[in-house]
Order: C-alpha cells, then sequence, then structure tokens
C-alpha cells in the first residue's frame, strides 16, 4: 500500500484485505475504483496502487472471498468487478475484530500520555 503520508507503508498494507473487502461490502467494484474509493473514502489518507492492489485482489479471489466478473463497457473495453462472497464477509467480520482489538490494546498504552 503506497501512502504519500506515511512512513510505515507496512503497517498500513496489512490493512488493505480489511479496507478493500470493507469497500467492497458497499458495492461491486473494479479495480480503478476501487483504488479512488479507498482514496476518497480516507479523505486522502490512504491510496493504493494499481501495482499493490490487483495482488490482494488475486489472493482474495483465489481464497473465495471475493469473485470476479468481467463487463464489456463500450465496444470495446472490458471491465473487471469484484463481489463479496459470504466468506469475504465472514473474514472481513474477523479482520474487523481484529483491528478493532488491536486499536484498544494500542491505546490503552498511548492514551496514557
Amino acid at each position: 500500500m503506497a501512502d504519500k503520508n506515511s512512513t510505515n507503508g507496512s503497517y498500513r498494507k496489512g490493512l488493505a484485505p480489511l479496507l478493500i473487502l470493507g469497500l467492497l461490502k458497499q458495492r461491486d467494484m473494479y479495480g480503478y475504483e476501487l483504488t479512488h474509493e479507498l482514496e476518497t473514502q480516507t479523505e486522502g489518507v490512504y491510496s493504493l496502487l494499481e501495482g499493490s492492489l490487483y495482488p490482494v485482489l488475486y489472493k482474495m479471489v483465489d481464497a473465495g472471498y471475493i469473485s470476479d466478473r468481467k463487463e464489456l463497457v463500450g465496444r470495446r473495453m472490458t471491465r473487471v468487478y469484484y463481489h463479496l462472497e459470504p466468506a469475504g464477509e465472514k473474514h472481513f467480520e474477523e479482520l474487523l475484530a481484529e483491528y478493532r482489538t488491536t486499536v484498544n490494546a494500542v491505546g490503552n498504552i498511548v492514551n496514557k500520555h
């Protein structure tokens, strides 16, 4: 996950599956739309380059968390839309619980200052 505002890209990169699944809970989206919505909905805090996005998407397709479908746009262009599957919704809930646990644990330390 490339982020122009952070020096700790690995932490943010680990959030990519959670954020992508969260976006796909809203509606089916294609790759560019995912990157655009991620940046828009996080008010520019997160940006995900296509080179980082597609490996995550392919892993989630292989795991059965999301599915992909091609749609013809116009006469020649094809877009691949990604759809959240029930297994992906379950995985999202697991990742979200893990995220919340981590935020609470970190908060126990940093909120004492």
